[in-house]
């Protein structure tokens, strides 16, 4: 049993940027919002002052604001059981969320939600690929990190994608790419079972190198002064910054996955998995400052 339930708020189509009002209190935390879903991929929109949580639970995208808490954007379409397993997610700049399901090897697909709250599933996409990681490079193309399960061994790649239903392998020979992440002129890359973060020039995908070693990273969001942020399944935030230190951030938690910095506020967004039912289960968006 969750120890509290956010009431959702009434559907709004993915094309609306609600703004707080003047004055609205920020919530800088540090604070534990229990969630009635289970978050994965987090996206901040400065502009909006939105958070959006792909709930790897119900199949939804939700949002979160200083003024209005938790609501619902919208329900993704239907999924076979077992087949959802919401990944990362990212806003194109008309306002459509694009959203990767992992599908558990026999049901993976990319899926989106338009600006006027319509929805539909990329076609053409192989079903085999656990597709978690997703990222959008400044020159607006997709790409998605995945891997294939053959023999019980994972082959893991990253790929251009298309919403017309393309996906081109630039890197190759991972293990289980989680996280991927376009800055600049350059992707990152989180492989969890390597226990490695790669830094990628988008001009030459294949010539990636070694960014940062470090115990299971997970998904990957830009942080302060440049610098990465990535979660681990012992409950800890890193910080690697672009000088090479690696510290950790925030620790503490349960198992923490999506994360989102808001530059502005100085806070960093945590999607906190809960990873032991035996107790129950609550799963938490938390809210933590960062100075």
């Amino acid at each position: 049993m969750r120890a509290v339930a956010l009431a959702l708020a009434l559907v709004v189509c993915a094309c609306e940027n609600p703004t707080p009002p003047e004055g609205a209190a920020i919530e800088r935390g540090p604070t534990a919002i229990a969630l009635d879903a289970d978050a994965n991929g987090l996206r901040w929109d400065a502009a909006s002052r939105t958070l959006y949580l792909a709930d790897d639970q119900n199949n939804r995208v939700l949002r979160w604001t200083d003024a209005e808490g938790v609501s619902l954007v919208a329900n993704l379409p239907p999924a076979p059981p077992d087949g959802a397993g919401l990944g990362d997610l990212v806003r194109l700049p008309d306002g459509t969320l694009v959203v990767v399901r992992f599908g558990g090897g026999k049901a993976g697909d990319v899926v989106f939600v338009r600006p006027d709250g319509t929805s539909g599933i990329v076609p053409g996409l192989d079903p085999e690929r656990r597709r978690i990681g997703l990222t959008l490079a400044r020159d607006g193309q997709l790409y998605v990190a995945y891997f294939v399960r053959r023999n019980n061994v994972n082959v893991g790649s990253v790929a251009r994608l298309t919403l017309e239903g393309t996906e081109q392998e630039v890197i190759g020979a991972l293990q289980k790419p989680v996280g991927v992440l376009a800055v600049g002129d350059a992707l990152f890359v989180s492989d969890q079972l390597a226990g490695k973060v790669y830094r990628a020039p988008l001009a030459s995908p294949q010539d990636y190198t070694t960014y940062a070693t470090l115990p299971n990273p997970d998904l990957l969001a830009l942080g302060p002064d440049g610098s990465l942020l990535t979660g681990s399944r012992q409950g800890q935030v890193f910080r690697i910054h672009p000088s090479g230190d690696i510290r950790v951030l925030a620790s503490g938690f349960q198992q923490p996955r999506g994360l989102a910095f808001d530059a502005d506020n100085r806070r960093l967004f945590l999607a906190d998995h809960d990873g032991d039912t035996s107790n129950g289960t609550t799963h938490f968006l938390r809210i933590v400052p960062v100075e």
